[in-house]
């Protein structure tokens, strides 16, 4: 039987040291919770011009998402497609037949910060917890904290080309230039921004900036050490 391959499947076995105790319970399953699936999920396919969107949480995934769906209609989401073939095999015929794959990349530590608010408003850990797993260098507590590598896996580790999209300064700007240059029947169109943080309640995005610059910044090696690939994509990032 093929081995599952979700995100926090790869979080626990390749980052287990970093991971905390509550991702190891996500991993075997939390009543009532779910995990971000195998396979190209939120991930949308422009057959026409060759291109995959790949979606990776806390880097403007629902703003790039929504416009998509609602400005672009070649492309369609991965999730709908119906296919008996595993994500791998799927991920190949894309690299081989010269899809382009793109991707919006956040800054480590901004994105670090608000996937632990994410993480604190759906969840309601104790707080002295986080503090103690943090200060025990486990910076891992859901998808929205593991690496942004994690979530590219099927275009990496088949060697897809890949165009990277930095989350900083104006993203609709960014999101309508790679269109412009990569897609047949190009019409401007806004990307909103959507799904703030701020809008959460309680909303521990000030809270969580603190735990970063107090209880991370100081000693910081270990957390460049995990994130070190994470870095290296938004350096690559227009």
């Amino acid at each position: 039987m093929r081995k599952r391959r979700a995100v926090v499947d790869d979080l626990v076995e390749q980052y287990g040291k970093y991971c905390s105790s509550f991702t190891f319970k996500l991993k075997k399953g939390i009543k009532g919770q779910e995990i971000h699936k195998e396979g190209f999920v939120n991930c949308y396919w422009n057959k026409t011009d060759k291109l995959i969107y790949m979606h990776i949480d806390k880097c403007g995934s629902t703003s790039v998402s929504s416009a998509l769906m609602l400005n672009c209609p070649k492309f369609i989401s991965l999730d709908k497609l119906e296919s008996d073939k595993d994500p791998d095999y799927l991920a190949k015929y894309f690299v081989e037949s010269d899809h382009k794959f793109f991707a919006v990349t956040r800054d480590p530590a901004q994105r670090w910060i608000s996937g632990l608010n994410e993480f604190m408003c759906r969840y309601k850990p104790p707080m002295d917890w986080v503090v103690s797993q943090i200060k025990n260098g486990k910076y891992i507590f859901d998808e929205h904290t593991g690496p942004q590598t994690a979530f590219l896996r099927l275009c990496l580790e088949n060697r897809g080309k890949l165009e990277l999209l930095k989350l900083d300064g104006d993203l609709s700007a960014k999101v309508n230039l790679f269109m412009k240059n990569n897609t047949s029947e190009y019409k401007p169109f806004p990307v909103p921004h959507l799904r703030d943080s701020k809008y959460f309640t309680p909303n521990f995005k000030p809270l969580c900036a603190k735990i970063y610059t107090e209880y991370v910044e100081p000693n910081n090696k270990e957390f460049l050490d995990l994130y070190e690939s994470d870095y290296e994509l938004y350096a690559k990032g227009i």
